[in-house]
């Protein structure tokens, strides 16, 4: 009688979906902030490259990625899941901001994250609440130690919705 009542408890055990605080792990990132579980978050350290942040002739804000032996660039994206038969239904967060090579430790808070030229960007069908902005609310303690770079951000920008707003990854 025992047994009968462990087969059931196991079964019903082995669908538990637990929150996973390491979402992207493996030789090259590990993320330890929550990601939202209808997503996938990854995280992603461009070496030699620098963050050019233009303005078009409307307004908005838009960067490109140049080749620079001095700095390198950090991406983390959230990636919305969407089934695949819905037009416009994507949805897209990501932080990206720039850092020196030499930096050993950095710790910017507030306007001051705008010296690492942090933009939050959101893209979705959302009309009037997606592209990239400038991050000026929060903080962004750093460690470069080796070829491994640790970073804990959270941050707020109040120009449209995030549902991302507190990334803590390891990237190498």
């Amino acid at each position: 009688m025992k047994r009968l009542f462990f087969i059931p408890l196991t079964f019903m055990l082995s669908f538990c979906k637990c929150p996973q605080a390491a979402i992207s792990k493996s030789d090259k990132s590990a993320i330890e902030s929550v990601c939202p579980e209808d997503g996938k978050c990854t995280v992603e350290l461009l070496r030699n490259k620098s963050l050019n942040v233009k303005v078009d002739e409307f307004g908005s804000i838009y960067y490109q990625i140049l080749e620079s032996n001095e700095t390198s660039v950090l991406i983390y994206r959230y990636d919305k899941d969407v089934p695949k038969d819905l037009q416009d239904a994507n949805y897209r967060e990501e932080i990206i901001f720039e850092i020196n090579n030499k930096t050993q430790t950095l710790s910017l808070s507030g306007k001051d994250l705008q010296q690492s030229k942090m933009l939050f960007g959101r893209f979705c069908f959302c009309k009037g609440q997606t592209g990239s902005y400038k991050v000026q609310e929060g903080s962004l303690n750093l460690e470069l130690n080796g070829d491994t770079v640790q970073f804990d951000l959270s941050f707020k920008v109040s120009q449209v919705p995030q549902l991302i707003n507190s990334i803590k990854a390891t990237v190498k």
